[in-house]
């Protein structure tokens, strides 16, 4: 069984190697070209595949899922190392509320690869 768009399928008919090439960056269709041309933009079509990739929106799921990410880990980071230091309450906050901002800019490229990957592989684009 395969399908134009996406190629063939895998023999498990698993979507998660696709997902993956996504949150690596990726062409989530054939894993060679990049997905992003800057920091956040799409590319128009893939180098390799000629997917067209302008018409697949994440919107706001990417920046809610590395904002989610990046509050549970400085959660646990603030928890086991930072629970009984001497340091003031300014600088700890500081501290935090920067680490929580580079973790959550890290994680948005990622997280917008995933989910332009979840929304291909579902088939709910506009085009």
């Amino acid at each position: 069984m395969s399908d134009p768009d996406f190629g063939p399928l895998p023999q498990d008919g698993s979507i998660w190697p696709r997902l993956w090439r996504g949150m690596k960056l990726r062409c989530p269709r054939c894993g060679v070209g990049k997905l992003f041309k800057s920091y956040l933009k799409p590319v128009e079509t893939c180098s390799n595949c000629e997917k067209q990739w302008s018409h697949v929106r994440a919107d706001l799921a990417p920046a809610w899922a590395a904002m989610t990410i990046a509050a549970h880990l400085v959660v646990l980071i603030w928890h086991f190392f930072f629970w009984n230091t001497g340091m003031s309450t300014w600088m700890l906050i500081a501290l935090l509320c920067g680490l929580a901002t580079a973790i959550a800019l890290i994680a948005l490229p990622p997280m917008k690869g995933l989910f332009m990957a979840i929304i291909w592989a579902k088939g709910t684009t506009d085009s």
